[in-house]
């Protein structure tokens, strides 16, 4: 049981889990079907638009920011609906059990102190790296920003960013990845699989496994002790939120930096 009238268990707590639950095949069956949802909505998306339109799907030059950013949001609403279905069927827990409930206040803060770590660790890996490679890469979400103009597109934006996108990829990296990894494995090994492969989805280049993979893998793992902490869904998505909210007020308020 949680002891929510003190700070002083700010530590990941063990779970015990079925025997039959996170079955090997399966669970590796269902990350395909994540990564086959992270990018077919998204395709047919925009293979309908640029049919509508009359050009060649393979003319990816023909495709906006505009179009993207709307790839991204079809993307999002087929692939919570299957993590909402899968991981409690696999994990044999129900949504509630797995952290998805009312967060108690004890959790909030600490969900709100985690993006103060989750900002460090993630700018002071980005700086090393970039003084070490000479490169300054950004997420392809930041490049896609600075491409929009409308404020339809912006405000879209801002919701995929601070809304959307810490919902689906916290259940995606923490309560499936991270939960699954754990059922066989020690804290440090689900917290650094987990983290890996977070950072990684985020690279929309081979150069940028090393200057965005890394920084966000460490902000995996901040994410990753929340979770393992608080056990409570909300507490990684208020991090998460806050996160990606800071970094795009900031692009709006210096977007030449």
């Amino acid at each position: 049981m949680q002891n929510n009238s003190t700070w002083a268990r700010l530590q990941p707590s063990p779970t015990t889990w079925e025997p039959s639950s996170f079955n090997p095949t399966l669970t590796i069956l269902a990350f395909v079907g994540i990564v086959v949802l992270n990018v077919l909505p998204a395709a047919a998306y925009l293979a309908i638009v640029l049919s509508v339109r009359g050009a060649d799907v393979h003319h990816l030059d023909r495709i906006s920011a505009h179009d993207l950013l709307r790839a991204q949001f079809v993307t999002y609403i087929p692939l919570g609906l299957y993590l909402i279905w899968i991981v409690p069927a696999l994990s044999l827990r129900s949504l509630r059990e797995l952290g998805v409930r009312r967060p108690t206040p004890r959790e909030v803060a600490i969900g709100l102190a985690g993006t103060a770590a989750m900002v460090l660790a993630i700018d002071v890996a980005g700086g090393i790296i970039a003084a070490l490679t000479h490169r300054h890469d950004t997420e392809q979400a930041v490049a896609l920003l600075k491409e929009l103009h409308s404020p339809g597109d912006l405000a879209l934006f801002v919701v995929i960013a601070a809304v959307l996108a810490p919902m689906i990829e916290e259940l995606t990296f923490r309560v499936f990845l991270f939960n699954a990894v754990s059922r066989y494995a020690s804290f440090p090994v689900a917290a650094a699989c987990s983290s890996i492969v977070f950072g990684i989805f985020h690279a929309a280049a081979p150069a940028q496994l090393v200057t965005v993979s890394i920084p966000l893998a460490l902000g995996g793992l901040v994410l990753c002790w929340i979770y393992g902490t608080t056990r409570c869904y909300w507490s990684n998505v208020i991090t998460h939120a806050a996160f990606n909210g800071s970094s795009v007020a900031l692009l709006f308020l210096f977007p030449n930096s």
